[in-house]
């Protein structure tokens, strides 16, 4: 009597551990096909009954709606259970916004809902992907593995993820020397997540809570969370010398570094004269040194905050996307690139995106690329004059494409000020920049002309919607 008694413990235990195991919605597949149609699919796994697809094209769709695209599928078709529309039409850098539902086992299950961007157009021929393929590939990842065409990294800003972005706490110098020091919350509330978007938006220190000393005559004690060894976190003000008059937000990739890849970042700009955002890939070892851009910096795309900013004639404000890659302090500009817009950067969400291989780097927005860099000659570096300091002999040790052939990491912040990003000679709605970017009283100079800048700080903060790296 007890054996049956036991028995008949373990099978409704073993019923109850049946009825409560959680089944995992796959992975969902999109590929968007030419000239027309939309192409989805999941693995097949033992249980599945019915797929569900519903998707709207550049507009929202949440849990429960009817897609305008959406189909219902009841059969797998060679290990995938796959729904085709050849009658949609896509292009190159629209958001398909989409959930699924499927049912495993006669119960149902949907899966929150997503988005992905179309990045390119494939033939209708093209293989549908399973479920095991890991094709070789280029990307390498830090105490990873990176498969073809796989997503390695992917950030949806859903909460702030601390271990997985480390908020940076220091006062930056050289070689930019920008007028901010970096804080973290509590310290200062420049990083937040808001309705599923990271927020990073620079503050006065004079208005942290808090923050009791003078901008002109005070301490800035930042050791208590410093996340910096190479840099300083404690300023004293001494005559010209004050204290950065700006706290700003810095999150850099903890623990995620890759080599080579696709990055694409939806986000919008910062706007407000003298701010400029940083969307940056950087050396995650400093393989070729910590000073002077030495071991290289990918800007993938970036614009000035001010209105109307120009050197003479040329204008180069908050319309003009900039970026690229820098090695040089001393020709620091000589392999950056721009674009024109006819409207600010920072009026709308636009994906920016790198994609690095070990030949070249190019930088894209929404879906069209706009600069190039590749190696001429037997390197990268041989494009900078003699002049240069690029022209070291530390690079001579790497690839064609040093330094930038080693592990990066992905840094989002914004600075302002500073001596590299606004020449002395510029000129913001007509009126001189207020500051030398050789003088000991830069920062004081700028400070002094709060007036003129902090009004225009309308939209100051850099809102970023989602991060992905995708494996070459």
């Amino acid at each position: 009597m007890a054996s049956r008694a036991c028995t008949r413990v373990i099978l409704i235990l073993a019923w109850i551990k049946l009825l409560t195991a959680q089944y995992s919605i796959p992975s969902v597949t999109i590929q968007a096909l030419k000239p027309k149609g939309i192409r989805v699919s999941i693995p097949d796994t033992p249980g599945l009954s019915l797929f569900v697809f519903q998707g709207n094209v550049n507009r929202s769709i949440a849990k429960n709606d009817v897609g305008n695209i959406m189909g219902e599928i009841t059969e797998p078709t060679d290990g995938r259970w796959v729904f085709e529309d050849l009658d949609v039409q896509l292009n190159v850098g629209d958001v398909i916004n989409y959930y699924v539902h499927v049912v495993h086992n006669q119960m149902g299950y949907i899966k929150d809902p997503d988005s992905v961007i179309v990045r390119e157009l494939e033939d209708p021929s093209s293989k549908n992907p399973t479920a095991n393929d890991c094709g070789t590939t280029q990307t390498r990842v830090r105490n990873g593995k990176a498969c073809a065409g796989n997503i390695i990294f992917e950030e949806r800003f859903d909460f702030l993820r601390e271990d997985v972005w480390q908020i940076e706490q220091y006062i930056p110098d050289e070689p930019d020397f920008p007028f901010v020091s970096y804080q973290r919350p509590f310290n200062a509330p420049t990083v937040s997540v808001q309705g599923g978007n990271l927020r990073i938006e620079p503050k006065l220190q004079q208005n942290v809570p808090g923050f009791g000393s003078s901008i002109e005559m005070g301490t800035l004690d930042l050791f208590s969370g410093c996340t910096s060894t190479s840099t300083k976190c404690r300023a004293e003000a001494w005559g010209a010398s004050i204290l950065p008059p700006i706290v700003s937000g810095r999150l850099t990739t903890k623990a995620f570094a890759f080599t080579y890849g696709l990055v694409e970042i939806r986000a919008k700009l910062p706007q407000g004269d003298w701010l400029y955002p940083d969307i940056l890939l950087e050396s995650f070892l400093k393989k070729y040194g910590s000073l002077n851009y030495a071991s290289g910096v990918v800007r993938v795309g970036g614009a000035r905050g001010n209105e109307q900013l120009a050197v003479g004639s040329t204008g180069f404000g908050n319309n003009l996307l900039y970026g690229g890659v820098l090695m040089d302090a001393t020709c620091r500009d000589t392999l950056l690139r721009n674009k024109t817009s006819s409207r600010p950067w920072g009026d709308d969400f636009h994906v920016y995106s790198v994609r690095w291989t070990p030949d070249v780097i190019t930088l894209s927005v929404d879906g069209e690329e706009w600069a190039r860099f590749a190696a001429s000659g037997d390197s990268l570096k041989d494009q900078f004059p003699p002049s240069c300091d690029v022209a070291r002999s530390a690079l001579t040790t790497g690839s064609k494409l040093a330094p930038f052939d080693d592990h990066f990491v992905i840094t989002l912040g914004i600075a302002a000020g500073g001596i590299t990003e606004f020449p002395d000679d510029a000129t913001s709605g007509g009126k001189p920049k207020p500051w030398k970017n050789t003088s000991r009283k830069a920062s004081l100079r700028f400070w002094q002309d709060i007036a003129s800048w902090i009004e225009t700080w309308r939209q100051p903060a850099l809102i970023v919607d989602y991060v992905t790296v995708r494996a070459l």
